[in-house]
């Protein structure tokens, strides 16, 4: 087992820098979870967050990645990868992500995190601030590798009339296009809809079957953008409409699936 929790004691200092979801789309995540946290899992990780809303951890990964220790420490965790069956096992992620990736830092964390409050309050709280956003970034559709295809999508686009980065364009780009007017409050008010029994459906499993199922949904739109490293693709609001319906889809599944990983490990 990889030693998640022993490499997250090297810090606690946080510089800024970048963002993966974007600040709506990782907010929006974190709002929909503490909704649905249980009253005890939400007492006792305010024992270590103070009463912070969990939003305002949600973008700390990106904003400390490039930094020592951090760019060791979390190499990797923002991503996962599946084979061609949209399958990610153990040894798929071994094999292609050397297991740096968000899938098994996720299962790490459920293990090591078994015994919370014989840990150190630095320790589980710097835990909380990643598995807040290690979840929603595999939820992600450009964090969704395949041993088969590239879809990281660092290549530029022309989105909406301006120069992006396609990557971007998912992290950032759609979510606040397909309702420019909404800020992560409204995003959760939204989203945060589903009945006791879809929530059931949804959060089942764990971290596995949560990327497997974003794969599956995710593959086909690799083939929406083709990169043939010649021109520069044109992406306009009939683009942002065909995949606004996605991205709503991943992000209120990762805010359940979010207050589920949260309510597993401090529940107790």
């Amino acid at each position: 087992m990889r030693k998640t929790i022993l490499l997250l004691t090297l810090a606690i200092a946080i510089p800024q820098l970048a963002m993966a979801w974007g600040y709506i789309g990782h907010k929006a995540i974190a709002e929909i979870a503490e909704r649905n946290l249980t009253p005890k899992a939400k007492a006792n990780i305010e024992r270590y967050t103070k009463g912070t809303p969990l939003h305002e951890y949600s973008l700390w990964m990106d904003e400390v990645v490039s930094t020592s220790p951090y760019n060791k420490a979390l190499a990797g965790w923002h991503a996962s990868i599946a084979d061609v069956d949209c399958t990610s096992p153990k040894i798929v992620r071994e094999r292609y992500r050397k297991s740096r990736d968000g899938v098994t830092a996720m299962e790490d964390f459920r293990e090591q995190l078994k015994d919370y409050k014989s840990l150190s309050d630095s320790t589980v709280l710097t835990a909380i601030k990643c598995i807040v956003h290690i979840v929603a970034d595999f939820h992600c559709p450009t964090h969704m590798r395949y041993v088969d295809l590239h879809n990281e999508g660092k290549y530029p686009v022309d989105f909406l009339g301006n120069r992006w980065d396609y990557h971007a364009v998912w992290d950032t780009g759609i979510v606040e296009a397909y309702h420019p007017q909404w800020n992560f409050i409204k995003y959760a008010e939204h989203l945060n809809v589903l009945s006791k029994g879809d929530i059931k459906k949804t959060t089942k499993g764990w971290a596995q079957e949560w990327f497997e199922d974003g794969c599956r949904n995710v593959r086909p739109i690799i083939y929406w953008v083709i990169n043939d490293g010649k021109k520069i693709q044109k992406l306009d609001q009939k683009f942002v409409d065909r995949c606004g319906p996605l991205a709503e889809s991943q992000m209120q599944k990762a805010g359940y699936r979010l207050a589920k990983a949260l309510n597993i490990i401090f529940e107790k």
